[in-house]
């Protein structure tokens, strides 16, 4: 959840901090190891990162400078020194330049909690602070790709999901959110946090925590060129208030995609007695074809042979069980030409063939 950049001209000594804080135990994400002030300075500045742990004394730039540039920069970053030396010069320089913390080397484990666990809560009143007010900033036509690439995470061509998550006791879920290290994640309050994550729905599940005291509910995954974070994140506020503690995760699906695909998914219901096809269908409803075969997916989770074929299946039941319609009407009725295709995918469907399945529910039935 939270990105840290470790910057150290010794390799030994690198490799020694990236070991021994638990970076997992506050929330932070495997963290981003250089050896040159220089090129750490172009990362911090091309990337988002939360935290920065420099040492002061490297060769071309210095962590003092580091930091200075870093703030003349405008970048938020928040900075921990880690260094070898106690000269009290280098410690008030630090200080007078917003240094977080000033810790030496080397830094025992119990040393590195005690420091995670209060950069982790000035991280955490940091962007409580600030992504509020940005996420209000985003809409359907603000993309979200370019965030996905400040965080140094995969850029997603597909689907996405929103996932809100709210803990009574908000140092509770980053180290929660371990599961989700290709997605983005914002404060959406001091007791919420908001992901955008690429991944499948199962994957999701999978992911999302198991616990008594964390509320959860999630958009079913969907194009992101129809998802409009604003409207969806007030969509989930709404249903998390009716969310208990420890309840299973909810979801929602995004319905504020383009009304002429529900006008679409209308007309197909109305009209399942005809012969349709989704080429046809998406030129008739001026509906780009593989946009339109996404947003089923999408929004009703089938394909558009699979959502045809079980809303005809729905329909032929209701007419077996209701009526005395024969069952070589009721097939043409719900668009089928040859009756044994017709029988054969019923009894796919309910396990009985249509007459059988008549004579189990229907008394005095027509043939």
């Amino acid at each position: 959840m939270y990105r840290i950049l470790i910057v150290d001209d010794e390799p030994m000594a690198l490799y020694s901090t990236a070991h021994t804080f638990p970076w997992a135990d506050w929330g932070f994400d495997p963290p981003v190891l250089m050896t040159e002030a220089p090129a750490a300075l172009d990362k911090l500045r091309t990337e988002r990162f939360d935290a920065a742990i420099v040492d002061i004394r490297m060769p071309q730039m210095t962590g003092i400078d580091l930091i200075r540039l870093s703030g003349e920069a405008g970048l938020q970053t928040v900075f921990i020194v880690l260094s070898g030396y106690s000269d009290f010069s280098y410690v008030q320089t630090a200080l007078r330049l917003s240094t977080f913390d000033y810790c030496l080397k080397p830094i025992l484990p119990d040393a590195a909690q005690a420091a995670l666990e209060r950069l982790s809560g000035r991280i955490h009143d940091i962007r409580v602070g600030s992504d509020p007010a940005f996420l209000a900033t985003l809409s359907s036509t603000a993309p979200l790709k370019p965030l996905f690439t400040q965080r140094g995470l995969p850029v997603p061509e597909g689907m996405l999901s929103m996932v809100l998550l709210s803990a009574e006791k908000p140092e509770t879920l980053p180290p929660l959110l371990n599961g989700f290290q290709a997605s983005l994640s914002f404060w959406v309050d001091a007791n919420e946090v908001l992901l955008f994550t690429p991944m499948p729905e199962q994957a999701l599940l999978s992911a999302l925590p198991k616990s008594p005291d964390v509320r959860v509910c999630y958009t079913v995954p969907v194009l992101q060129d129809i998802l409009n974070p604003v409207r969806q994140l007030q969509l989930l506020r709404q249903t998390m208030a009716e969310v208990q503690p420890g309840q299973a995760p909810v979801s929602i699906y995004v319905n504020d995609c383009s009304p002429t695909f529900f006008d679409m998914l209308n007309y197909v219901d109305e009209h399942l007695s005809d012969d349709l096809s989704l080429q046809r269908l998406s030129a008739q409803f001026h509906l780009n074809y593989t946009y339109c075969s996404e947003l089923f997916r999408a929004i009703t989770g089938a394909t558009f042979t699979k959502y045809l074929s079980s809303h005809r299946m729905e329909r032929a039941r209701t007419l077996i069980i209701t009526t005395p319609m024969s069952i070589s009407e009721i097939a043409r009725q719900t668009g089928y030409s040859n009756y044994n295709h017709f029988s054969a995918t019923f009894k796919t469907y309910f396990g009985q063939t249509p007459g059988a399945y008549r004579t189990a529910h229907q008394e005095g039935s027509v043939r």
